[in-house]
């Protein structure tokens, strides 16, 4: 009993890790430079946590960030 949730914890555990990309990640994501990166988290733009001194950008931001960018171009 206790290995199947220790596997379960630890699937759900590195499946919301993946979701989640360091700042390098989502500059190649958005094939953007770190400085514009940092312009849209501070503009609220792009959401973003802090875990001590990282930043890390949820993969569904990086989505939503295309998408209103893309709707701002269509407008």
């Amino acid at each position: 009993m206790t290995e199947n949730l220790s596997t379960i914890y630890f699937r759900t555990v590195s499946d919301a890790a993946e979701e989640l990309l360091t700042v390098a990640e989502a500059c190649d994501e958005l094939r953007v430079s770190k400085w514009t990166l940092y312009q849209f988290i501070h503009s609220r733009q792009l959401a973003s946590i802090k875990i001590r001194s990282r930043r890390l950008i949820p993969r569904s931001a990086i989505q939503d960030l295309i998408d209103k960018l893309k709707t701002e171009a269509l407008a």
